[in-house]
């Protein structure tokens, strides 16, 4: 099995797609600049003010296996821009 250093790329993709597919259309009106948790195999999401907060109104009904990731609803903040560019670096190895 996979490093949780190798498997929070793919984690993060699936979760983006999903954001950008089936949730921003819901969540991004009414939701902008706070945070939403995403269980990436069930596709369950929870909103919260911060990414602590939606991952923990997540937990309570997800499992704990792992599988969650959180994003900024709307566009990516500078912290969101500078955790892509890191993320980024340590894939070109």
């Amino acid at each position: 099995m996979p490093q949780l250093e190798e498997r929070a790329p793919l984690l993060g993709e699936q979760a983006q797609r999903i954001y950008d597919t089936k949730l921003k259309s819901i969540v991004e009106p009414l939701y902008v600049g706070k945070s939403i948790a995403i269980h990436v195999d069930s596709e369950d999401y929870a909103v919260g003010e911060s990414h602590r907060d939606a991952a923990r109104k997540l937990l309570d009904r997800a499992p704990k296996d792992g599988r969650i990731v959180t994003l900024t609803i709307g566009p990516p903040t500078d912290s969101d821009i500078r955790l892509a560019s890191r993320m980024s670096a340590g894939r070109k190895r």
